[in-house]
């Protein structure tokens, strides 16, 4: 019994080693094409946008909550909570959440302001590129326009239309991450 316990432990311990053997070169390869990746990166030739240093915290901790919303966001979606993916996307990214003020222009339509004091985000219009600005609202945008098809989908069952939706609010900002960088 002994014997055959030992020869067991042995062969799952063996396979155990050839398969972390046969994954190493994957995983080299991986680590060789980022290290290359991030070799290209230094020849970076992203627009650089200077914000005072409050700004610049204050547009980093918007960046950090938006991916934290897409986390959300897919968490709902893949549990089937269509609506609650929606108002995530319509509280924390759409065009009626606070970081979209830092997009519009004074032209874009938003709620009338009674004489308060401009947000840090809307004072953000002011140091941003009008094409960085646009990417942005555009996110934001996206964001409104999936989570009416995050509605539709939990009165339909069928998700598709939403994810579509919700890879264009992925699709811009990775077009603003590779076109800006802040400081």
């Amino acid at each position: 019994m002994r014997k055959t316990l030992r020869i067991s432990m042995t062969a799952v311990a063996l396979a155990f080693g050839i398969t972390a053997y046969a994954q190493a070169p994957m995983h080299q390869m991986d680590h060789m094409q980022h290290m290359q990746h991030m070799a290209a990166a230094s020849n970076d030739t992203r627009q650089l946008v200077s914000f005072p240093p409050e700004m610049r915290q204050h547009t980093l901790a918007n960046m950090r909550d938006h991916l934290e919303a897409l986390s959300e966001i897919l968490s709902n979606m893949s549990a089937g909570r269509y609506a609650k993916a929606a108002q995530v996307a319509n509280v924390r990214l759409g065009m009626d959440s606070p970081s979209a003020e830092g997009c519009k222009g004074e032209d874009t339509p938003s709620k009338p302001q009674i004489s308060k004091p401009a947000s840090m985000d809307h004072q953000m219009t002011q140091f941003m590129p009008e094409s960085m600005r646009n990417i942005g609202l555009s996110m934001h945008q996206a964001a409104s326009d999936f989570a009416v098809e995050a509605d539709k989908a939990g009165r339909s069952g069928n998700p598709k239309p939403a994810l579509a939706a919700l890879s264009k609010v992925t699709q811009q900002c990775a077009a603003c991450h590779a076109s800006y960088k802040v400081q």
